[in-house]
């Protein structure tokens, strides 16, 4: 019966007409104890949703059903009447929304070596979007916990999204040691390039579709996403000039 979503006065009286079958309002009141106004309340839903028939007689206005089977077929065709709403629901959903429509942005904060590792698999990677740009100071990211970014940089491989990643000049060395660092748009799907020597800083960011990721690799140890079309469009724009003034 909950799928009809009756109130708790309406399945009383629905089960106290099934057990004592077509009765008056009189005397659904008496055997419920419940007033006669109370009743007729109780007594509409039961009739939209034909679960019960109102019959009229010498007695007056009765209620009852008209046999076993009534309520098999309204639970049947209310199924069918919620698995429609449903279809149209999905059909809504499908043809209005895309993911880069972003109705309010969201701001959501992370604090310390585990919530920066937490920010990272909240933003994991979706067969959506195969492009990704990070500016990456590579030596204090991976120095947070290198065993999850190389597990996290992994499961890419997945999607085959691809690393557009502006690193610094020293990293290259880093680049030499370790093979899942390398850059190679091929087999690592990586392309990496690097800025001018004596250009530090602590703090990454990664744009992924409508989402930006910032995270804190120096001692502040903090990372907070930005879920908006337009701080990343806005970001793109800085993205792009440091990935023009930097070296392949």
């Amino acid at each position: 019966m909950d799928i009809f979503g009756l109130s708790n006065a309406s399945k009383k009286v629905l089960i106290d007409i099934l057990t004592h079958g077509v009765s008056l309002v009189a005397d659904i009141s008496a055997r419920l104890n419940m007033p006669k106004s109370s009743v007729y309340d109780a007594v509409v839903p039961l009739l939209e949703n034909s679960l019960v028939n109102e019959y009229s007689d010498d007695r007056g206005k009765t209620f009852g059903i008209s046999d076993k089977d009534q309520l098999t077929r309204a639970h049947e065709q209310r199924l069918a009447e919620l698995k429609s709403a449903q279809s149209s629901l999905l059909e809504l959903i499908n043809t209005h929304h895309t993911d880069d429509n972003v109705a309010r942005p969201k701001i959501k904060f992370y604090v310390g070596t585990l919530g920066i590792k937490q920010a990272f698999r909240d933003m994991m990677w979706n067969k959506e979007i195969t492009e990704t740009f990070l500016m990456w100071p590579v030596k204090e990211m991976i120095d947070i916990d290198e065993d999850f970014f190389k597990w996290h940089g992994k499961q890419r491989f997945k999607y085959n999204v691809m690393l557009n990643c502006i690193e610094k000049h020293g990293d290259r060395i880093l680049q030499k040691k370790k093979d899942w660092l390398k850059n190679d748009a091929r087999t690592n799907l990586a392309r990496i390039r690097y800025l001018p020597k004596g250009t530090d800083w602590k703090m990454s960011f990664w744009i992924y579709g409508n989402k930006c990721l910032f995270a804190s690799g120096g001692r502040e140890k903090i990372a907070f996403t930005i879920h908006s079309k337009e701080f990343c469009q806005m970001m793109m724009l800085l993205w792009k000039s440091m990935w023009k003034n930097s070296l392949p």
